[in-house]
């Protein structure tokens, strides 16, 4: 696996590394430092933006004079010192650290000199090592005695210093101030040069606001002074630049394992140039970039999409407040448009847009528009009025693109939300459920370990967006895994069945069954039925295969008397499981209540129906009011959902399961306060003293007493 490197800022050291041609440009400055014979000091400045590369520069340079004696080069670091005594000090104890060899062999060289300092320095006399005697001795000495010792060894050795000076621009203003104001102080020094890098245009104006006066370009015409060679760096070529960057990216592939295919690849290539092209000014921006898929392509392998993760860091390196806007607006920003408040929606994301532009200059916004089209499909419907329906999302679902919704945290979060279950997850899943074979012991059920409360939604919708796929050796046990875990598929009293979290499940498991070879198909559905822990999910299998709809696929699978087989065997698991375990169904099953005496009515005999509901009522006569309450229709009104009059089709589907005078004798035994029947259908609006079970019971014996009434 490719070697890791994740610093922006990791200069190059070695010519070996140059990319970017500035080697010989950096053997140039130093054999200019190396050949030169004139003793007088001399100020080297090497400007170029934040991350043009100057470190790079400066350690080629030190890397040709290796191997020139008559050269020393000290790298100063003035980063960590506040004061100007502080800077002055460390100045000259790197300068003395450097050379001690050369300049201080002996402590009593300097013992007079010592001596005539402040009495409190007479302590180091006994102080050991070289170190600290030389820190005091540059402490209490004399700066311009310090110069003159230096020089003299400096021209019997003949030695030359380099002193380089990096990262100046990222002082604050005032050490900037002040470390000009050192140099200035020790510019004239013989026999030694130093190169200080910078970005020009920020050091000019931290040194004008010091210098300004009555010249407004005092900061440029103080460095003037001080700076007696400004060298710029030489300019990238922008080839360069972009292969830099693009050798990075395919690392950050190659260590993720990732391969993209041609397609994907072109994709990527044609946005990075036209969105990102023109940001690419420095190596650093470069480095940037290629560190931050090193760090999120290997998080999110096989998570999210790869085109799309790479597009979007890149508008993270390049267009920050572009980012930070995606980031915060996902609903904006994610899925198709609603028909309502269309427009006004329109209006604020153009708004949010445009913002985050006016926070970045020198942008070309076209590209960028182009860019943000390609990773959110719905913005067209802005720039482009090109529509999209909702049908989209499950293509993009499918190829966890940034603009589903369902993705979209992914790509910021770096890592999956909770509540979601990771791709890799599902995979997995589908891998384990080949070895998991009959008797399908539920201990050893592969959903069982992955599936929670929290988070089977998810796992339905990302099984869903595969079910087409799933070869049949792999749908079978996962439709019998699927029927194991039904309790944790709830049903709705209030949404339709299809959009409940149990009719997607039944949608999937359809298509599982579909997926199967056809002589196990049927084999499969009876093992369903009788694997299923909801009873819900038996009832809603068999309503949705025996769908009368001839267009649907499921009508090719099983012939009528396939269907009827389910019925039969459904019919007899209700008994045997259920009803025959003292269960009250219309307790825990009200809304299957109609659709489980249709089956039981049907595929069993025509009074198992009639004689549980009897046995029902003795035993507790409230349940006549649940049994109505089942039966009766639902509907809407604006405090909410809520239980309409009882019809004359509900009363004939109940009728006609049941022995309705011993029905109508057990309502008037627990129920003598209601008999009193009017002539006209007894409505809620009319009848508002009675609570809703009492209204459906004399609406019951009304249209009992007025069979010729609808």
């Amino acid at each position: 696996m490719t070697n890791q490197h994740f610093s922006a800022d990791a200069p190059l050291k070695s010519k070996e590394e140059d990319k970017f041609s500035r080697k010989k440009f950096a053997e140039r400055v130093a054999q200019v430092i190396a050949k030169r014979e004139d003793p007088s000091g001399l100020v080297i400045g090497l400007y170029g933006v934040w991350g043009a590369g100057k470190t790079s520069v400066l350690n080629f340079i030190e890397e040709s004079l290796k191997f020139e004696k008559k050269v020393i080069c000290i790298k100063f670091n003035p980063w960590r010192f506040g004061s100007e005594d502080d800077l002055l000090k460390e100045f000259f104890f790197t300068i003395a650290e450097a050379l001690d060899i050369e300049l201080i062999t002996k402590f009593d060289k300097y013992k007079s000199i010592i001596k005539k300092s402040a009495a409190s320095a007479a302590s180091i006399v006994n102080m050991e090592g070289l170190g600290d005697i030389i820190s005091s001795f540059i402490t209490t000495i004399d700066t311009d005695e310090l110069k003159k010792r230096v020089e003299k060894k400096l021209e019997e050795s003949q030695k030359r210093v380099l002193i380089l000076i990096d990262d100046v621009d990222r002082l604050d203003k005032a050490e900037i101030q002040l470390l000009f104001k050192i140099v200035k102080l020790i510019a004239d020094f013989k026999y030694t040069a130093y190169i200080l890098a910078f970005d020009k245009d920020i050091v000019a104006s931290s040194l004008q606001e010091r210098y300004a006066g009555a010249n407004h370009n005092a900061g440029e015409a103080f460095l003037e002074k001080i700076i007696q060679i400004p060298l710029y760096l030489p300019a990238i070529d922008n080839k360069n630049l972009q292969q830099f960057c693009l050798n990075d990216i395919n690392n950050a592939l190659t260590v993720a394992e990732i391969k993209l295919t041609d397609e994907q690849y072109r994709m990527f290539r044609h946005y990075y140039f036209s969105a990102f092209d023109e940001q690419l000014c420095t190596p650093r921006r470069a480095k940037l970039y290629g560190n931050a898929l090193l760090f999120s392509l290997p998080l999110l392998k096989g998570e999210v999409n790869p085109v799309d993760l790479m597009l979007i860091e890149g508008v993270r390196i390049f267009y920050p407040s572009l980012y930070e806007a995606i980031r915060n607006h996902k609903n904006f920003f994610t899925g198709t448009f609603q028909k309502e408040n269309t427009e006004s929606v329109k209006k604020q994301i153009e708004d949010i847009i445009n913002t985050a532009f006016d926070l970045q200059n020198n942008i070309n916004k076209e590209n960028i528009i182009n860019l943000l089209m390609q990773l959110f499909p719905n913005l067209k419907q802005i720039y482009i009025n090109i529509n999209y329906h909702s049908d989209n999302t499950l293509g993009w679902d499918k190829a966890q693109r940034i603009c589903s919704p369902n993705y979209f945290s992914r790509y910021f979060l770096y890592s999956i939300p909770t509540g979601d279950v990771a791709d890799s997850a599902i995979s997995s899943l589908l891998s384990n459920l080949a070895s998991w074979q009959s008797p399908f012991n539920e201990d050893k059920n592969p959903l069982k370990s992955l599936l929670k409360t929290y988070n089977v939604d998810n796992i339905i919708k990302k099984l869903t967006n595969k079910a087409k796929s799933i070869s049949s050796d792999i749908a079978y046990p996962l439709a019998t895994a699927i029927a194991q875990k039904s309790e944790l598929m709830p049903t709705s009293e209030i949404l339709p069945i299809f959009l409940t979290l149990l009719g997607r499940s039944i949608h999937l498991s359809s298509q599982l069954i579909q997926n199967v070879e056809q002589d196990k198909r049927t084999e499969l559905v009876f093992r369903c039925i009788d694997i299923a822990s909801s009873l819900e999910y038996k009832v809603e299998l068999f309503l949705w295969l025996s769908s009368e709809d001839e267009e649907r696929p499921e009508k090719k699978c099983f012939s009528d008397e396939c269907i009827n087989q389910f019925g039969r065997y459904l019919g007899r698991n209700i008994i045997e499981k259920h009803i025959d375990q003292g269960e009250d169904i219309t307790i825990n099953y009200s809304r299957y209540l109609s659709d489980i005496f249709n089956i039981l009515h049907k595929y069993v005999n025509n009074h198992c129906v009639n004689d549980y509901i009897m046995q029902l009522i003795a035993q507790d006569p409230t349940a006549i009011i649940r049994l109505l309450t089942a039966y009766a229709p639902t509907e809407w009104g604006e405090a909410g959902q809520y239980k309409a009059d009882f019809t004359r089709e509900r009363y004939n589907r109940l009728a006609e399961k049941i022995d309705l005078s011993a029905f109508i004798k057990s309502i008037e035994d627990n129920f003598s306060h209601l008999l009193d029947i009017p002539d006209d259908y007894p409505s809620r609006y009319k009848q508002e003293n009675l609570n809703e079970g009492e209204l459906l019971i004399k609406q019951f014996l009304w249209l009992y007493h007025h069979p010729e009434k609808d």
